[in-house]
């Protein structure tokens, strides 16, 4: 069957992602799905390896609704081991590999996973946690095999709820300790299927994905729309700028989304390396997570012949405000784009953006009270952005209503350094702020 078949957008569409993917596998098997730097799969291959994983995990018999915690780098089995969780009928739990002993006690504490599977690399960090809160911990090795699954039935089927709890992620926010946000399974479809759609993507896209998988921009707004559109997707576990531009070239890359502070750092390496490879076939670069940086896109813009758009959205509501870049080519300095189709944005209090989108969060795990804090009766999620709409309907975030300092994308809680500061016998009171930085966006600045 030809490449220009469209399973996920027939009539009769999946409800669920790991039910997308079956299709791809059906409509064109051999197709490439995911590549790193060790491994190729097809669709089949992968719809093959989910199978399999999946009849595992549910040959473990964790119980009803388990929770299951993956972390790794960014990898094949790293994503193909999060699909399988969905089919096997539980759901995922991701949380940041970088994260330290404390703060994976503290998730694996608080989400009470039925089991952990784990990359090779964070097992010194992430052992200790495991052991402290009681949880078994499985390792998924370089080849991609979970030591300790067992062999589950081949024909294992688990019926998924479209509207049940597919992930709990873990992120960063205004509160010390990391926010654990709740969606649904139709939610995080309808979602890659949104920015599929206003990005134009296709079967002939290839994807370079080195946002970490833990969190929704590397898991959904790039790899699951890539998927559900029939593309490929390059896996990186790194952010190096050096390894980006390579890797631009050597897999014929169209796409790429990641925070301005990767741009600034690739234009960086190209200006200061003639030998460094320019990528010449991609299409499509989004730019998200913090503040534009409006210099260095436009000798990306030079150097590369493709523009930096923008994406606005919340780990919490997503899709939210991005560019068509069909009907804008380029970017209009300073805006993050137009409201998405399928989401809404309105001012409320305060000059705040609340916003409602394909994948608007059920809520925070186990936490009512800071759920209700952040949506509205009526719906809406307020985001604590400060946004102007133009009259053209362009989108301009002015600032944030917290005190979070987004530093290279990553959102951090000056309360958490503080709390860290003060254990020091020297330190008496600390006080952590954000200053303007020319490559980071922000860097966190102590007193």
């Amino acid at each position: 069957m030809g490449r220009d078949v469209q399973p996920c957008r027939s009539g009769l569409m999946a409800a669920t992602f790991e039910a997308c993917l079956a299709e791809w596998a059906r409509a064109t098997p051999g197709a490439v799905a995911l590549v790193d730097s060790t491994v190729s799969l097809t669709y089949g291959d992968l719809e093959a390896r989910v199978a399999r994983v999946a009849a595992g995990l549910a040959a473990l018999q964790l119980g009803a609704a388990p929770r299951v915690v993956v972390i790794a780098e960014n990898s094949v089995s790293h994503l193909a081991t999060a699909f399988a969780v969905w089919r096997s009928g539980a759901t995922l739990v991701t949380v940041y590999p970088s994260s330290t002993t404390a703060e994976f006690e503290y998730a694996l504490g608080h989400s009470r996973p039925a089991v952990v599977v784990a990359g090779e690399s964070v097992l010194p960090t992430l052992e200790p946690a495991a052991h402290a809160v009681d949880v078994p911990l499985l390792t998924l090795d370089a080849a991609g095999e979970i030591g300790g699954l067992p062999t589950g039935t081949a024909d294992h089927t688990s019926v998924v709820d479209a509207d049940g709890l597919a992930l709990i992620c873990y992120t960063s926010g205004s509160t010390a300790r990391p926010k654990a946000v709740m969606h649904s399974h139709r939610g995080l479809l309808a979602a890659a299927r949104a920015y599929a759609a206003v990005w134009h993507l296709g079967a002939d896209d290839v994807n370079l994905v080195s946002m970490p998988l833990a969190w929704a921009f590397g898991l959904v707004t790039t790899s699951m729309a890539t998927l559900t559109a029939g593309g490929r997707v390059v896996l990186f576990g790194r952010s190096d700028p050096r390894s980006l531009l390579a890797g631009f070239a050597a897999h014929d890359v169209t796409f790429f989304a990641g925070v301005t502070t990767m741009f600034v750092r690739m234009v960086e390496a190209m200006e200061n390396d003639a030998g460094v490879p320019r990528p010449d076939t991609l299409r499509l670069c989004i730019s998200g997570g913090e503040p534009r940086n409006e210099v260095a896109f436009g000798r990306w813009l030079q150097l590369t012949g493709c523009p930096v758009h923008d994406v606005y959205a919340a780990s919490e509501c997503f899709p939210v405000v991005t560019y068509d870049p069909t009907v804008d080519p380029l970017p209009r300095p300073g805006s993050a784009g137009r409201v998405v189709p399928q989401a809404q944005l309105r001012i409320g209090e305060g000059g705040e953006a609340w916003v409602r989108g394909p994948a608007l969060m059920l809520g925070y795990w186990e936490d009512p009270a800071m759920t209700a804090a952040s949506l509205t009766d009526d719906g809406w999620y307020r985001t604590g952005d400060l946004v102007e709409i133009d009259p053209d309907g362009y989108v301009r975030v002015q600032g944030r209503l917290s005190d979070v300092i987004i530093r290279a994308g990553a959102n951090v809680s000056p309360a958490e350094v503080e709390a860290v500061l003060v254990r020091h016998p020297h330190v008496g009171e600390a006080a952590v702020v954000g200053m303007p930085d020319a490559v980071n966006g922000e860097e966190v600045v102590a007193a």
